[in-house]
């Protein structure tokens, strides 16, 4: 699958980038669409619960650390302060210190697992679900131990991978310790092989240990509980629910502040606009993202999804003969804003083109002679196309006048073309077709009258071919015949 955001397993890895307008096109596949995912109910500003926690300065107090966790879950706002109370009820609960940072990180760890955690679920991302059924993955688990730890006064903070997210005790003076939360022997991983199979063999996850920094790095508590939106992002996304996505997107972008979380929501926005143009609704996708781009700023990097959009829904309108939908399309500054002017104006010569089609296929002859000659003079068509366009209207137009054996009508027509028309490729082909169809009808005339011994009215017929025809064998070959029989007579 294309154009979404799609994260393996925890759903950290993996991550695609959006098609370019060229390769939009392509993407023919189908999903539901939620009522709530119609233009005009999505979400691309931050959370304003959200943003009063993102003002704050860091290191956030714990309650609030607890606040923005069960916000990112999904948490109901009615449930926020009561599950914080909670929350902060089992963290008391937790073993008191021993007064050694790595013997308490470990004992916290341990605690966690025996007290709280029951199995692994790989997409189970939610603070509020582990703290009532015991599930977690990855993200679920450290965020969890990162409260916990941060209670305890531990330095703790997030360390992620390409595909996979733990906790690091960092003790000052010390190089720290890692902690693999999705197992009780996950304290310090890579000195304990039991750690290593536990967390592999249920999880399909490879420990990357200190030092690998092209595959690890450092990540703060926010960076850490933005990966909980980041999780549920990728849910939505399996279930092509794109329209959800933008906020959640734009919720992580605004709590981790991170590069990879705002290419993300841009990615968001693009997976969206997609959607919508698998749905034909060019303009509702077009307008979608000329508002969401404000928050993405001048460098958007929006303009190649909406190409493509205002592309497909020219193409559709100028397939559909709809020609002058197509220009309002074209002309409508709103739908245009993300989009290059070169291909705007680039377009509006397509749907010029195909007025100009639609006048030539229209069976007004003298009123498409002027029409292409005017498109040659303004440079909309090239001469090779006006030249292919020329043959075709005259060769259609004296097929016409030619039905019913009247070739000669045809053929007068022909002559009658202005002589640039000489120059065309294929012309005097054509034009000697109509001459020796002409020839023909005459030579059946007089071969008739010949038959019938109606030999005046054959040599009258004779005369008015060769005045036309002089030079054709078969009326010359006609006019000896006749002569030998009066001749002979």
């Amino acid at each position: 699958m294309r154009n979404q955001i799609v994260y393996d397993e925890d759903y950290l890895s993996g991550r695609a980038k959006p098609t370019t307008a060229a390769a939009v096109i392509t993407l023919i596949v189908g999903f539901l669409f939620t009522a709530g995912s119609l233009y005009g109910e999505i979400r691309y500003e931050p959370d304003p619960a959200l943003l009063r926690i993102v003002s704050l300065e860091d290191p956030l107090p714990l309650k609030e650390l607890i606040r923005t966790a069960l916000i990112a879950s999904g948490t109901p706002r009615s449930e926020i302060e009561e599950r914080t109370a909670a929350i902060e009820g089992i963290i008391a609960s937790a073993p008191p210190s021993t007064g050694h940072v790595l013997n308490d990180g470990e004992l916290l760890l341990e605690w966690m697992h025996a007290e709280h955690l029951s199995r692994y679920v790989v997409d189970q991302t939610r603070l509020d679900v582990l703290v009532d059924q015991g599930t977690y993955n990855c993200v679920s688990s450290a965020v969890f131990y990162l409260l916990l730890a941060r209670a305890g006064g531990l330095p703790v903070h997030g360390v992620l991978t390409s595909d996979h997210a733990f906790c690091r005790i960092s003790p000052k003076g010390t190089e720290g310790v890692d902690v693999e939360t999705t197992t009780p022997f996950g304290f310090d991983p890579g000195t304990r092989m039991e750690a290593v199979d536990s967390f592999s063999g249920r999880t399909g996850f490879v420990y990357v240990p200190p030092g690998n920094y092209r595959r690890r790095r450092d990540i703060g508590e926010r960076e850490l509980i933005s990966l909980i939106y980041q999780n549920r992002i990728s849910d939505l996304q399996r279930r092509g629910e794109w329209a959800e996505t933008i906020g959640l997107a734009r919720d992580r972008w605004a709590l981790s502040g991170s590069d990879e979380a705002k290419e993300d929501f841009r990615a968001s926005l693009s997976n969206y606009a997609a959607d919508m143009d698998r749905r034909h609704k060019y303009d509702e996708g077009l307008r979608f993202l000329r508002s969401a781009a404000g928050e993405l700023g001048a460098d958007h990097g929006l303009a190649d999804i909406a190409t493509a959009l205002l592309g497909n829904g020219v193409s559709n309108l100028l397939r559909a003969g709809r020609i002058e939908s197509a220009r309002a399309m074209l002309n409508d500054d709103e739908l245009t804003a993300l989009v290059p002017a070169e291909y705007v104006e680039s377009r509006m010569d397509d749907a010029d083109r195909a007025e100009l089609d639609m006048i030539v296929k229209s069976g007004d002859f003298e009123g498409a002679l002027i029409a292409a000659d005017e498109a040659l003079e303004s440079g909309l068509i090239e001469t090779s196309r006006w030249e292919e366009t020329m043959l075709y209207l005259w060769s259609t137009e004296a097929r016409r006048i030619s039905s019913g054996e009247k070739w000669i009508d045809g053929w007068k027509l022909l002559t009658q073309a202005p002589r640039r028309m000489a120059s065309i490729s294929r012309w005097s082909e054509l034009e000697d077709s109509y001459r020796h169809n002409a020839a023909v009808v005459y030579h059946n005339q007089f071969a008739d009258f010949f038959r019938k011994s109606r030999f005046e009215e054959a040599g009258a017929v004779l005369e008015e071919a060769l005045a036309l025809f002089p030079e054709d064998t078969t009326l010359i070959r006609d006019l000896r015949t006749l002569e030998s029989r009066e001749g002979g007579g």
